[in-house]
């Protein structure tokens, strides 16, 4: 059974740290609390070394999100304790991440913490949104609302996300095609095949000694290539991960003409549906558009949206601070107009965003589409060129023969 990290107070306010074995979280702050003590912490204890240290980001799947706000709204609109109502979810998450947050914001409930202070306790795992509509749902008694909200923001931004990938399924699949081929080429056919030329005898076109040459590099120095192709990647993803090289990373994409259109069109969608939950859960808009902001999924338009909220602040409406925003659809700065105008701008972004994740889609389905033949060329260019190289020597010694 895992170990459990803990620290509790007794009835004389003593505190007194150590080490629980229990088969849970849950099981282990059972046992703690039958003693009467009251827990101030309590995790998992990992150990020390390489071995115990958590591999990816720290941040939960979407759809652990997902099943988490779906699950809380259900049960709070039961009319079930919020302690209760995560204890039962503990014991449904089969995800380890989601189960260690719920059980941590479990714990801190238990030590005296509200929920909105529990969960932004988590915020290295969870989203600012859910953090922040979480804290104005506890404020305004409307939590059960505000995690059904939450819950149907997720579930439109998994489906967002599943189409995007599903339609680079192909486009991938062809480039790790593409790849196999030309390194099975290079390594096993091209050597036998330059040793049964090399008996033939005669003179061998510049191209056949060139890819040849490259095949030979390839067998004898196949570490060298591994080695460059990782360190380019390395030091790609250094640079991409750095200030100045997220943001040239970000503008360069928006600027490829069917890859930076289905970019934009996932922006706008994301905008105007994460303002649209921020707005209806009572979140004011200065703090609305900080959330969005770390949204979008580019660099280059969230420093953007970041900045355009100094012109709110100096009094400025949201559909002219973000008109200075080039790369959103010029509908987002009509939509958010008459929005403000009538008063009703949750509900005119919400209906914007539908339309908005329909040109997603569109845009999605038009790159993956530009893709396929692209990759299809490709593949067939490497493939001719090596063949080519096989076929060059035979065909000149034919000639020479008759």
């Amino acid at each position: 059974m895992p170990n459990f990290k803990y620290e509790v107070v007794d009835a004389a306010g003593r505190s007194s740290k150590g080490v629980i074995e229990a088969a849970t979280l849950a099981d282990a702050s059972k046992m703690l609390r039958a003693d009467g003590r009251f827990i101030a912490s309590l995790e998992q204890d990992t150990g020390a070394g390489i071995l115990s240290m958590e591999i990816g980001s720290p941040k939960l799947k979407t759809k652990d999100l997902m099943i988490i706000t779906r699950q809380l709204s259900s049960l709070l609109s039961a009319g079930i304790t919020v302690i209760r109502s995560l204890d039962m979810l503990y014991q449904q998450l089969e995800s380890k991440k989601a189960k260690a947050v719920i059980g941590s914001v479990y714990e801190s409930i238990q030590a005296g913490k509200t929920l909105s202070e529990a969960f932004r306790d988590q915020s290295k795992a969870l989203p600012t949104i859910m953090v922040s509509m979480i804290s104005a749902g506890e404020e305004s008694g409307r939590l059960d609302e505000v995690m059904a909200r939450l819950a149907a923001h997720f579930e439109k931004e998994q489906k967002l996300k599943n189409k995007v990938g599903a339609a680079l399924v192909y486009p991938i699949i062809l480039a790790i095609v593409t790849l196999g081929i030309t390194i099975g080429l290079m390594t096993f056919v091209v050597p036998r095949l330059a040793v049964t030329i090399a008996d033939l005898g005669g003179e061998l076109p510049a191209l056949t000694k060139g890819v040849m040459a490259v095949s030979d590099s390839m067998v004898k120095f196949w570490y060298l290539y591994i080695g460059a192709v990782l360190a380019m990647v390395v030091a790609f993803r250094l640079w991409s991960h750095s200030e100045k090289g997220s943001m040239a990373w970000a503008k360069f994409k928006l600027r490829v003409p069917v890859i930076g259109k289905a970019q934009k069109a996932t922006a706008a969608a994301r905008f105007t549906r994460t303002m649209s939950t921020l707005l209806r859960s009572g979140i004011s808009v200065l703090d609305s558009m900080e959330i969005t902001s770390h949204t979008l999924g580019n660099k280059w338009l969230e420093a953007q949206l970041f900045e355009s909220r100094n012109e709110i602040r100096k009094g400025s409406s949201v559909s002219r601070a973000i008109r200075g925003i080039k790369e959103f659809p010029p509908m987002i700065y009509a939509m958010t107009a008459i929005g403000e105008e009538s008063g009703t701008l949750d509900s005119i972004l919400d209906k914007a965003a539908d339309f908005f994740e329909d040109e997603a889609d569109a845009a999605t389905a038009k790159m993956t589409a530009a893709m396929e033949p692209i990759m299809i060329i490709i593949m067939a260019g490497v493939v001719l060129l090596i063949v080519g190289a096989c076929g060059l020597p035979v065909l000149t010694m034919s000639k020479n023969i008759l």
